[in-house]
């Protein structure tokens, strides 16, 4: 399965249509796309790809309101999904590389997702928010309804014979 970069570009713009960093939606989706392909968080058999996805665009959203160089005032958290500067190979490079910052963002979503296996799933993200599975649980359950929101209501569209794919590109 691939994940259409233009779908990626709708969800961006159905939450944050009039951001003044609108211009940079294309390059963000592209990285989205590449990485939930690449990287799935989910098994293939339960939409992995498109759930990947919805999830790092619900998370950008509550962390950076989409913003690719969103830094904190303290200069410790960076670029989309507000990630602590350590995470990042280069954190001054990760604010105008999606790609970077998202893969970065991946595993420390895999590593929560594993660590807070126990939890509800839509707890498991806990630790992404704090460190730590035993807080977190609200913040993560945020960001993984909001993510189920988006498949809901902007279903991926089928695949079809186009080349509107991260991997086409």
């Amino acid at each position: 399965m691939s994940v259409p970069v233009a779908w990626v570009v709708g969800l961006l713009a159905a939450l944050e249509p009039k951001a003044p960093w609108s211009d940079t939606y294309e390059k963000t989706a592209e990285a989205i796309a590449r990485v939930s392909e690449s990287e799935p968080l989910f098994a293939a058999d339960d939409r992995g790809e498109e759930r990947t996805a919805t999830l790092l665009v619900a998370i950008a959203w509550y962390e950076s309101r989409l913003k690719p160089s969103a830094r904190s005032k303290n200069g410790r958290w960076y670029c989309l999904y507000q990630l602590d500067k350590s995470y990042l190979p280069n954190a001054e490079k990760a604010l105008s590389d999606p790609e970077m910052c998202t893969r970065a963002a991946v595993k420390i979503l895999r590593k929560s997702l594993a660590m807070c296996k126990a939890r509800p799933p839509n707890d498991r993200l806990a630790a992404f928010m704090s460190g730590q599975c035993d807080r977190g649980g609200a913040e993560s359950r945020y960001r993984m309804f909001l993510a189920n929101k988006l498949l809901r209501e902007h279903p991926m569209p089928p695949p079809s014979g186009g080349t509107s794919t991260a991997r086409a590109r």
